[in-house]
């Protein structure tokens, strides 16, 4: 979304490497377009607040930087761009103007995780093709979803839901364009929410929490699909129904507000079967 500032070359609000921008001023620039969407928006006062609220400039410029690391681009229009990037501006402010920024960032990342986790599981292709979200290979997280596709959305009332009212097509072609293109902007709210939560302090002992809720989030939903679509587990036999358990737990682990769920929830399952997953760093 390009913003004319007069006197000055257009101003790039999604990404601060595009070329149109002048990384020496983009601080600047980037308040006088937070401002100008606030009055577009109607909410002019919490924009002017935010020009001095360091959390929202982070989480800002942090939604930027994973736009860029991201495929989303590939998958949708300058329109559309335009329409999330006010979405997620006016999101962040709002949580950042409660009385519990913290809780409510938190909230909102969790449901943002749950709805990513329902997409990506299903974006993930089977070997030997390679995987967009890395994610195959983890414990409980196959590739072995995605020709369901067809099936889940006539079987699952979430998913029908949400992609049903996106496309008339009924066939698998259809139904997987919209489901890729909800994950990739899904996945660019859940990380700028991700980044908020971090600016806002809520990081625990400085270790990253965020891809171990998503591999939970995605073994969760994972475990879901295969019961409606009549599949074994992912996991052996023996260790199914713990494992299944086990990482439903996460979740409740990360809204109860503790400060390292990843570690908490590694305690929680110590001296179990449950497989663990491995990220490099």
């Amino acid at each position: 979304m390009q913003i004319r500032v007069e006197g000055q070359r257009d101003f790039c609000f999604i990404s601060p490497s595009c070329p149109c921008s002048d990384r020496a001023a983009y601080s600047v620039r980037i308040w006088r377009v937070l401002g100008w969407i606030g009055k577009l928006f109607g909410e002019r006062t919490a924009a002017q607040k935010s020009r001095d609220n360091p959390v929202i400039e982070a989480a800002v410029q942090a939604s930027a930087r994973v736009y860029d690391r991201i495929r989303l681009r590939e998958f949708i229009d300058e329109a559309r761009r335009s329409e999330l990037a006010r979405a997620l501006y006016l999101e962040i402010n709002r949580i950042c103007n409660t009385a519990q920024p913290e809780t409510v960032c938190r909230e909102e990342l969790v449901r943002a995780v749950l709805e990513l986790a329902s997409y990506q599981v299903l974006v993930i292709p089977p070997s030997p093709e390679e995987d967009p979200t890395r994610m195959r290979g983890q414990p409980g997280v196959t590739g072995e979803l995605r020709p369901g596709i067809v099936e889940l959305c006539a079987r699952d009332d979430d998913l029908r839901s949400a992609v049903y009212g996106r496309t008339e097509s009924r066939e698998f072609a259809g139904l997987f364009a919209v489901i890729e293109r909800l994950y990739w902007e899904t996945c660019w709210r859940a990380g700028t929410l991700n980044a908020t939560r971090i600016a806002l302090g809520d990081g625990g002992d400085g270790r990253d929490w965020y891809d171990a809720f998503v591999h939970a989030a995605c073994v969760t939903l994972e475990h879901k699909y295969r019961w409606e679509l009549e599949m074994p587990s992912a996991f052996d036999e023996a260790v199914a129904r713990e494992a299944a358990n086990a990482y439903a737990v996460f979740t409740d682990i990360v809204i109860s507000g503790s400060t390292d769920p990843a570690q908490e929830w590694r305690d929680f399952c110590a001296g179990s079967s449950v497989p663990m997953p491995v990220f490099s760093e």
